[in-house]
């Protein structure tokens, strides 16, 4: 039997000692502890809640995780749009560079008629500008040192060493990716 329940003797209903008689059972129940088998104990409410709180930071975690994968999946994904929107017209202007390549070929080789001279350098002019615009640059390599990712070396030959020492094509970079390696020669050491 409970601690706050007493068995009395007494079957009078009316006593008033601050305690209740239920007349059934002859049993007493003392109202300072008024506390129910069906209410909780303090200890488990407290444990309950150490529950509760423990579980509410693994959910802060889990969340906070969470909104760092998707700023990262949004700021991954606008850099690769951004990727894709530069290189776009990479194929276009890939087909467009021998046509740049053979104007300045012919533009080499003058012809007797300075009309067509200062036709063709105006358009060339406004071909490369165009090209320009979208972000098309040159490679320099006439006197500047090999760099086999952005050169490609077709001869070794006299002049200083792993030095270009001449260049039988421009190369063409789209932003910073290499659409054309610049096919050069490259010095060797010796003298000549």
């Amino acid at each position: 039997m409970p601690d706050n329940v007493k068995t009395t003797q007494n079957d009078d209903p009316t006593a008033s000692n601050g305690s209740t008689t239920d007349p059934t059972t002859s049993t007493t129940r003392d109202d300072s502890t008024n506390v129910s088998a069906d209410e909780p104990d303090f200890n488990d409410l407290k444990k309950q809640l150490e529950e509760t709180q423990t579980k509410l930071k693994e959910m802060t975690v889990i969340t906070q995780h969470a909104l760092a994968d998707l700023q990262n999946s949004r700021r991954r994904a606008e850099e690769e749009r951004a990727s894709y929107i530069a290189y776009a017209n990479a194929d276009l202007i890939n087909e467009l560079l021998p046509v740049l390549e053979n104007t300045n070929k012919a533009l080499a080789h003058e012809p007797k008629d300075q009309e067509w001279i200062k036709g063709a350098v105006t358009t060339m002019v406004q071909f490369q500008n165009t090209l320009s615009k979208r972000g098309l640059t040159p490679i320099e390599a006439k006197d500047k040192p090999f760099d086999p990712k952005i050169h490609e070396a077709l001869m070794v030959g006299p002049g200083p060493k792993d030095q270009i020492t001449d260049e039988f094509e421009k190369g063409y970079m789209l932003g910073d990716k290499v659409l054309k390696r610049s096919r050069v020669k490259v010095g060797n050491g010796s003298k000549e």
